[in-house]
Protein backbone atom coordinates (compact mmCIF):
# COMPACT_ATOMS: atom_id res chain seq x y z
CA UNK A 1 0.00 0.00 0.00
CA UNK A 2 1.39 3.08 -1.17
CA UNK A 3 1.48 5.55 2.19
CA UNK A 4 1.71 9.41 1.56
CA UNK A 5 4.94 11.41 2.87
CA UNK A 6 2.78 13.92 5.38
CA UNK A 7 6.48 15.56 5.97
CA UNK A 8 7.51 16.26 2.40
CA UNK A 9 7.91 20.33 2.84
CA UNK A 10 5.92 21.77 -0.35
CA UNK A 11 6.25 25.24 -1.30
CA UNK A 12 3.16 27.40 -2.74
CA UNK A 13 2.60 30.60 -4.35
CA UNK A 14 2.49 32.73 -1.45
CA UNK A 15 2.70 30.66 1.43
CA UNK A 16 4.05 27.10 2.59
CA UNK A 17 2.87 25.97 6.36
CA UNK A 18 6.35 24.35 6.07
CA UNK A 19 8.34 27.47 6.18
CA UNK A 20 12.05 26.38 6.67
CA UNK A 21 11.59 23.52 8.44
CA UNK A 22 10.27 19.74 7.08
CA UNK A 23 7.36 19.50 9.21
CA UNK A 24 3.61 21.77 10.01
CA UNK A 25 4.28 21.24 13.79
CA UNK A 26 6.07 24.18 14.21
CA UNK A 27 3.34 26.44 12.54
CA UNK A 28 0.27 25.23 14.31
CA UNK A 29 2.58 25.36 17.64
CA UNK A 30 3.35 29.11 16.61
CA UNK A 31 -0.27 29.83 15.81
CA UNK A 32 -1.49 28.69 19.15
CA UNK A 33 1.18 30.58 20.97
CA UNK A 34 0.44 33.80 19.30
CA UNK A 35 -3.44 33.78 19.19
CA UNK A 36 -2.86 32.68 23.37
CA UNK A 37 -0.48 35.80 23.45
CA UNK A 38 -2.34 38.51 22.00
CA UNK A 39 -5.48 37.29 24.00
CA UNK A 40 -3.40 37.82 26.93
CA UNK A 41 -1.60 41.06 26.18
CA UNK A 42 -4.80 43.01 24.96
CA UNK A 43 -7.25 41.43 27.24
CA UNK A 44 -10.05 40.14 24.90
CA UNK A 45 -12.15 37.29 25.04
CA UNK A 46 -11.59 35.12 21.47
CA UNK A 47 -15.12 36.24 20.04
CA UNK A 48 -13.86 39.90 20.58
CA UNK A 49 -10.95 38.81 18.86
CA UNK A 50 -12.50 37.35 16.34
CA UNK A 51 -14.63 40.42 15.17
CA UNK A 52 -11.38 42.78 15.92
CA UNK A 53 -9.60 40.78 13.08
CA UNK A 54 -12.19 40.32 10.70
CA UNK A 55 -12.73 44.32 10.73
CA UNK A 56 -9.60 45.08 10.06
CA UNK A 57 -7.96 42.55 7.96
CA UNK A 58 -10.24 44.89 5.33
CA UNK A 59 -7.88 47.25 4.36
CA UNK A 60 -4.59 46.31 3.24
CA UNK A 61 -3.33 49.51 2.65
CA UNK A 62 -3.93 50.56 6.47
CA UNK A 63 -2.32 47.25 8.03
CA UNK A 64 1.08 47.48 4.85
CA UNK A 65 0.79 51.39 6.50
CA UNK A 66 0.79 49.95 10.25
CA UNK A 67 3.61 47.18 9.37
CA UNK A 68 5.95 50.23 8.21
CA UNK A 69 4.99 52.27 11.11
CA UNK A 70 7.35 51.60 13.96
CA UNK A 71 6.25 54.26 16.14
CA UNK A 72 2.23 53.15 15.66
CA UNK A 73 0.85 52.31 19.75
CA UNK A 74 -2.69 51.08 18.27
CA UNK A 75 -4.01 47.33 19.11
CA UNK A 76 -3.61 46.60 15.83
CA UNK A 77 0.08 47.60 14.87
CA UNK A 78 0.89 45.77 17.94
CA UNK A 79 -0.62 42.82 16.64
CA UNK A 80 1.07 43.06 13.88
CA UNK A 81 4.14 43.25 15.55
CA UNK A 82 4.08 40.31 17.60
CA UNK A 83 3.12 38.40 14.76
CA UNK A 84 5.55 39.29 12.10
CA UNK A 85 9.10 38.08 13.33
CA UNK A 86 7.12 35.02 13.91
CA UNK A 87 4.95 34.20 10.78
CA UNK A 88 7.28 35.80 8.18
CA UNK A 89 9.02 32.49 7.30
CA UNK A 90 5.31 30.81 6.42
CA UNK A 91 4.53 33.90 3.46
CA UNK A 92 7.66 34.38 1.56
CA UNK A 93 6.23 34.56 -1.93
CA UNK A 94 3.85 37.38 -1.33
CA UNK A 95 5.19 40.11 -2.85
CA UNK A 96 6.91 38.50 -6.03
CA UNK A 97 3.18 36.72 -6.72
CA UNK A 98 1.13 40.86 -6.03
CA UNK A 99 3.80 42.12 -8.32
CA UNK A 100 3.01 39.63 -11.13
CA UNK A 101 -0.73 39.29 -10.97
CA UNK A 102 -2.45 41.78 -13.58
CA UNK A 103 -3.63 44.94 -12.27
CA UNK A 104 -7.21 43.98 -13.98
CA UNK A 105 -7.59 41.07 -11.76
CA UNK A 106 -8.19 43.45 -8.50
CA UNK A 107 -11.54 43.66 -10.33
CA UNK A 108 -12.25 40.16 -10.72
CA UNK A 109 -10.79 38.66 -8.62
CA UNK A 110 -9.68 40.65 -5.37
CA UNK A 111 -8.81 37.85 -3.23
CA UNK A 112 -4.83 37.67 -5.28
CA UNK A 113 -3.56 40.61 -3.88
CA UNK A 114 -4.07 39.46 -0.37
CA UNK A 115 -0.64 40.61 0.97
CA UNK A 116 1.32 39.51 3.70
CA UNK A 117 -0.52 41.85 6.97
CA UNK A 118 -3.71 40.13 5.66
CA UNK A 119 -2.02 36.58 5.83
CA UNK A 120 -1.04 37.08 9.78
CA UNK A 121 -4.63 38.09 10.45
CA UNK A 122 -6.17 35.18 8.60
CA UNK A 123 -3.85 32.34 10.65
CA UNK A 124 -5.18 33.92 13.55
CA UNK A 125 -8.49 33.64 12.33
CA UNK A 126 -9.10 30.34 11.58
CA UNK A 127 -7.48 29.26 14.61
CA UNK A 128 -9.77 31.33 16.47
CA UNK A 129 -12.82 30.53 14.84
CA UNK A 130 -11.63 26.68 15.48
CA UNK A 131 -11.52 27.54 19.00
CA UNK A 132 -15.02 29.16 19.06
CA UNK A 133 -17.02 26.84 16.77
CA UNK A 134 -15.41 23.39 17.66
CA UNK A 135 -18.37 22.42 20.55
CA UNK A 136 -20.67 23.74 18.47
CA UNK A 137 -19.75 21.71 15.50
CA UNK A 138 -19.26 18.63 17.92
CA UNK A 139 -22.78 18.83 18.56
CA UNK A 140 -24.04 18.76 15.71
CA UNK A 141 -26.74 16.97 13.99
CA UNK A 142 -24.86 16.45 10.83
CA UNK A 143 -22.02 17.01 9.76
CA UNK A 144 -19.98 17.79 6.17
CA UNK A 145 -16.56 18.61 4.99
CA UNK A 146 -16.08 20.62 1.88
CA UNK A 147 -12.53 19.55 0.33
CA UNK A 148 -10.80 21.15 -2.34
CA UNK A 149 -10.54 19.89 -5.81
CA UNK A 150 -6.73 20.54 -5.53
CA UNK A 151 -6.02 17.41 -2.69
CA UNK A 152 -7.01 15.04 -5.52
CA UNK A 153 -3.45 12.95 -7.41
CA UNK A 154 -3.72 14.96 -10.54
CA UNK A 155 -1.91 12.01 -12.63
CA UNK A 156 -4.78 9.94 -12.85
CA UNK A 157 -8.60 11.00 -13.76
CA UNK A 158 -10.21 11.15 -10.73
CA UNK A 159 -13.23 8.70 -10.39
CA UNK A 160 -15.43 11.04 -7.92
CA UNK A 161 -18.72 11.13 -8.70
CA UNK A 162 -21.74 13.51 -7.81
CA UNK A 163 -25.02 13.11 -5.35
CA UNK A 164 -27.24 15.18 -4.31
CA UNK A 165 -24.71 17.22 -2.43
CA UNK A 166 -21.39 17.50 -4.39
CA UNK A 167 -18.74 14.96 -5.71
CA UNK A 168 -17.85 12.42 -3.24
CA UNK A 169 -15.14 10.49 -3.25
CA UNK A 170 -14.59 7.02 -4.16
CA UNK A 171 -11.30 5.67 -2.77
CA UNK A 172 -9.64 4.63 -5.92
CA UNK A 173 -5.97 5.85 -4.89
CA UNK A 174 -4.51 4.99 -2.05
CA UNK A 175 -1.67 8.28 -3.05
CA UNK A 176 -4.26 10.34 -2.87
CA UNK A 177 -4.66 13.14 -0.05
CA UNK A 178 -8.97 12.95 -0.83
CA UNK A 179 -9.29 9.50 -0.38
CA UNK A 180 -7.49 9.41 3.20
CA UNK A 181 -9.19 12.67 3.86
CA UNK A 182 -12.42 11.37 3.13
CA UNK A 183 -11.28 7.93 5.40
CA UNK A 184 -10.42 9.95 8.12
CA UNK A 185 -13.81 12.48 8.11
CA UNK A 186 -16.23 9.42 7.66
CA UNK A 187 -14.02 7.56 10.43
CA UNK A 188 -15.68 10.37 12.56
CA UNK A 189 -19.20 10.64 11.15
CA UNK A 190 -18.09 13.63 8.86
CA UNK A 191 -19.56 13.41 5.22
CA UNK A 192 -16.86 14.60 3.25
CA UNK A 193 -17.61 16.15 -0.33
CA UNK A 194 -14.85 17.65 -2.80
CA UNK A 195 -16.70 21.58 -3.78
CA UNK A 196 -17.08 22.24 -7.30
CA UNK A 197 -20.88 22.55 -7.97
CA UNK A 198 -22.73 22.95 -4.64
CA UNK A 199 -23.77 26.99 -4.27
CA UNK A 200 -23.50 27.42 -0.29
CA UNK A 201 -26.84 29.08 0.72
CA UNK A 202 -28.45 27.22 -1.10
CA UNK A 203 -26.67 24.00 0.50
CA UNK A 204 -26.42 25.00 3.49
CA UNK A 205 -30.91 25.86 3.39
CA UNK A 206 -31.34 22.21 2.63
CA UNK A 207 -29.16 20.72 4.88
CA UNK A 208 -30.59 22.12 7.79
CA UNK A 209 -33.98 21.71 6.48
CA UNK A 210 -33.44 18.13 6.08
CA UNK A 211 -30.90 17.38 8.91
CA UNK A 212 -31.80 20.32 11.63
CA UNK A 213 -28.21 21.18 13.31
CA UNK A 214 -25.32 21.28 10.92
CA UNK A 215 -21.68 21.16 11.18
CA UNK A 216 -19.25 22.35 8.15
CA UNK A 217 -15.14 21.33 8.41
CA UNK A 218 -13.63 23.36 5.52
CA UNK A 219 -9.93 22.48 4.01
CA UNK A 220 -8.62 25.21 1.77
CA UNK A 221 -6.04 27.52 0.99
CA UNK A 222 -5.38 30.33 3.24
CA UNK A 223 -7.54 33.13 1.89
CA UNK A 224 -10.59 31.02 0.81
CA UNK A 225 -10.69 28.88 4.20
CA UNK A 226 -11.22 32.04 6.47
CA UNK A 227 -13.62 33.02 3.11
CA UNK A 228 -16.01 30.09 3.62
CA UNK A 229 -15.40 30.03 7.25
CA UNK A 230 -16.90 33.39 7.50
CA UNK A 231 -19.90 32.42 5.27
CA UNK A 232 -20.71 29.97 7.79
CA UNK A 233 -20.70 31.99 10.59
CA UNK A 234 -22.95 34.23 9.02
CA UNK A 235 -25.17 31.62 8.10
CA UNK A 236 -24.93 30.62 11.82
CA UNK A 237 -23.48 27.48 11.38
CA UNK A 238 -20.78 26.05 13.63
CA UNK A 239 -17.68 25.76 10.96
CA UNK A 240 -14.01 24.44 11.81
CA UNK A 241 -11.84 24.21 9.64
CA UNK A 242 -7.52 23.84 8.61
CA UNK A 243 -5.81 24.97 5.29
CA UNK A 244 -3.87 23.56 2.88
CA UNK A 245 0.04 23.30 3.46
CA UNK A 246 0.67 25.59 0.17
CA UNK A 247 -1.42 27.27 -2.49
CA UNK A 248 -0.19 25.43 -5.92
CA UNK A 249 -3.71 25.66 -7.90
CA UNK A 250 -4.09 27.10 -11.39
CA UNK A 251 -5.53 30.29 -9.82
CA UNK A 252 -2.42 31.05 -8.07
CA UNK A 253 0.44 29.46 -10.32
CA UNK A 254 1.23 28.57 -13.65
CA UNK A 255 -0.31 25.15 -14.14
CA UNK A 256 -1.77 22.60 -11.53
CA UNK A 257 0.86 20.78 -8.74
CA UNK A 258 -0.50 18.79 -6.34
CA UNK A 259 -0.93 20.03 -2.73
CA UNK A 260 -1.33 18.42 1.09
CA UNK A 261 -2.58 18.75 4.10
CA UNK A 262 -1.72 17.84 7.68
CA UNK A 263 -3.64 14.88 8.78
CA UNK A 264 -2.16 14.51 11.92
CA UNK A 265 -3.37 18.09 13.01
CA UNK A 266 -6.60 17.78 11.10
CA UNK A 267 -7.22 14.41 13.33
CA UNK A 268 -6.36 16.44 16.57
CA UNK A 269 -8.87 18.82 15.39
CA UNK A 270 -11.92 16.40 15.07
CA UNK A 271 -11.03 14.86 18.50
CA UNK A 272 -10.81 17.33 20.52
CA UNK A 273 -7.18 17.32 21.35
Amino acid sequence: MVVLDLNKPITGKTYSLFGNGVSTNYFYEKICMLTDQILSNEGMTEKQLLTFLQQKSINRRVLRGLAEDKKSESVLARIIKVVHDSLREYTSGIEEHIKSVPFYKIFTDNPLFTNREQYYLYMLEFDLVNRIHIKGFQKADYRIALLPYCLREIQTNCKAIPDHVDFQCKGCLQNCYIHHVSKLLKEHDIEPYIWRNAKLKTLFKNLVKTHGRIGVLGIACIVELVSGMRRCMKAHLPVVGIPLNANRCPRWTDGFYETSVDLNVLEKLLTGD
